[in-house]
């Protein structure tokens, strides 16, 4: 194998044939260090297998890398970090690099001890100082990576707030805007390059750390945010630069300004070109899509998540890759999406996720999964007033279900709004009525996935308008008459194709609250006629469903049956089986009902 392979090697380099190259390696290596005896041909190899691991971590192929890195350091002998540093550092470097991308944890602890035990500098533990804070994110260890990006920011001179308030983050957003006052969309695509190599570390750190703070510090992440905007206004693009802009985009949308944020989002994915930067292409695509689906009709919209997982899994970021996967699985059945398609969607990212050991979106999709399972009837349990949990059906409930209780608003928060929306659609009034009081604890929103947070906010409205009708609690009322101005305004202001139907049914909902019949009832024919035009398939039932119920509260028999007998259909297209079922049992009680009231008058 040894002396086939160095034959073949000499031949691969003479011709420039990387493919032949590859295999004279893996050939090399077949062999084996035993193979070889002199220490120049060890070095040789050595620095074949790491030509040989840069080679195929380009091509995506992170199996095979790992595999080159690993036999290239096989070759290096006792003493090398001080005799062969360069060499050593470079392999050491990649082979922890792809350990991490193919989830081989246990080689990646050892390599990354090596590795800050024998560098000579700070700007060579930057590589695995990045390798650490990411197995610390995928650990849920979410405050000990902020801490190891801020102490690493501070050894390259840029300092963050100790203690962040909102005065800091205005500051912020104040210099930001002036810096970028007066610039064009072309100026900043075609913007001078970075070259200060401390300045385009401090840009990655910053990167990680703003993921970080999502999480748990989602108050201080603009300040990261704002930081990497002006780092490149002041120094150059970057390769990171476009997840900076896209990222600034996604704060002006959530702060009512849709349309810079639409423009921000097409900067960075056309930034993405400009500054050839392939390693935050899934992150730019995932959150641009969240943008472009408050402006675009989200059905289509939502597809360029399919791109984004793509650009994830060439790049090695397979975190991006399971994110674009989950936002595309979310907004499918946020749109009305058929379930089944749903739900195969949900499987293949559960198990991308589980073959990628992700724990923290491992645990971020418990609770839509479960809500698709219920919905389908698939869940182990049904969903009831007691304290029986359906979210947890097909997963290693003990682990994950300790850390989607740890009182952490990037994991609680859409655990207890899928209870709460779950028990609303199955109209279980206490279990909602529990699940909404302990949701409304998490005051954090996100201002990253921020049509998925719109959701968030049509279902807070729905569920307060009826927590205040049925407790007589003017509280409520105004808590879902603030959801519903929240709604109105992003009908009016980005898109009225993603969001008509939700205002109207919000306004349908208000009305019925503050008895003005008449009125509620072309609000309800209104918010079903838009669902339908605009293809929100469950939408149009849960509209027809929520009439059905307000013709049965103002006693119409005849509007309440027909609209339940329809809410009951639309739900069985969308195939929400267990739903229809449900709302099937309970329109022949409501006929028994109004049966023995006909009896009775007569």
């Amino acid at each position: 194998h040894f002396k086939y392979g160095w034959a073949l090697c000499s031949v691969a380099e003479r011709n420039g044939d990387d493919g032949v190259f590859l295999i004279a390696v893996g050939q090399i290596n077949l062999g084996g260090p035993n193979a070889i005896t002199d220490d120049n041909e060890r070095l040789t190899v050595a620095n074949h297998n790491l030509m040989a691991g840069k080679k195929t971590m380009a091509m995506s192929d992170f199996f095979s890398a790992y595999w080159f890195f690993d036999y290239g350091i096989s070759y290096l002998k006792k003493g090398h970090w001080e005799a062969h540093y360069d060499l050593s550092l470079a392999l050491y470097d990649g082979a922890a690099e792809c350990a991490l991308i193919i989830g081989e944890h246990s080689s990646l602890s050892i390599l990354t001890e090596q590795i800050m035990h024998y560098t000579k500098s700070i700007e060579d533990k930057l590589n695995v100082f990045d390798v650490s804070m990411r197995v610390l994110l995928y650990r849920s260890n979410v405050s000990a990576a902020i801490e190891c990006a801020i102490e690493v920011l501070s050894n390259l001179g840029v300092d963050f707030p100790e203690e962040v308030n909102p005065d800091i983050v205005i500051s912020f957003i104040e210099r930001t805007k002036e810096m970028l006052d007066g610039m064009s969309d072309e100026e900043l695509i075609n913007y001078k390059p970075m070259s200060n190599s401390n300045n385009l570390m401090a840009m990655e750190f910053l990167g990680r750390l703003s993921e970080a703070l999502y999480m748990i510090r989602p108050n201080d992440q603009p300040v990261a945010v704002l930081k990497m905007v002006q780092l490149s206004l002041m120094h150059g693009m970057n390769p990171i630069s476009p997840l900076a802009f896209v990222s600034y985009g996604s704060f002006l949308a959530s702060m009512g300004d849709i349309r810079e944020g639409y423009r921000y989002a097409r900067i960075a994915k056309a930034l993405l070109e400009s500054v050839h930067s392939r390693r935050v292409a899934g992150a730019v695509v995932a959150y641009a899509t969240q943008i472009m689906a408050y402006v675009e009709p989200v059905q289509s919209a939502i597809e360029l998540h399919v791109d984004g997982r793509e650009a994830a899994l060439k790049s090695g970021k397979n975190v991006y890759a399971i994110l674009n996967n989950f936002l595309y699985d979310s907004c499918s059945y946020w749109s009305g999406k058929k379930l089944s398609s749903v739900k195969s969607q949900l499987d293949d990212t559960v198990s991308l996720t589980k073959q990628r050991k992700n724990l923290p979106l491992l645990v971020q999709l418990m609770p839509l999964y479960g809500s698709v399972s219920t919905m389908i009837g698939l869940a182990d349990s049904c969903l009831s007033d007691t304290e029986a949990d359906v979210f947890e059906s097909g997963f290693d409930v003990e682990t994950l279900g300790r850390i989607v209780r740890r009182e952490n608003p990037f994991q609680s928060k859409p655990y207890y709004f899928n209870k709460m929306y779950a028990a609303f659609l199955f109209r279980y009034y206490s279990g909602m009525k529990s699940a909404a009081d302990s949701y409304s604890k998490f005051k954090v929103g996100s201002w990253v996935f921020v049509f998925s947070s719109s959701i968030q906010v049509f279902y807070e409205g729905l569920v307060s308008f009826w927590i205040g009708r049925k407790e007589e609690d003017n509280d409520w009322i105004e808590k879902g008459k603030n959801w519903r101005r929240a709604i109105e305004s992003l009908a009016e202001s980005s898109s009225k194709w993603n969001f008509e139907n939700k205002a109207l049914l919000l306004q349908a909902e208000e009305q019925y609250c503050d008895g003005n019949f008449e009125v509620a009832e072309k609000l309800y024919d209104g918010a079903i006629l838009s669902a339908k035009k605009h293809h929100f398939l469950n939408e149009e039932a849960l509209a027809l469903e929520l009439a059905g119920l307000f013709f049965l509260k103002t006693g119409r028999k005849i509007q309440c049956m027909t609209y339940l007998s329809q809410a009951v259909e639309k739900y069985r297209e969308w195939e929400a089986y267990a739903k229809a079922l449900s709302l099937e049992n309970y329109l022949e009680e409501v006929e028994k009902y109004f049966f023995e009231a006909d009896a009775n008058r007569s």
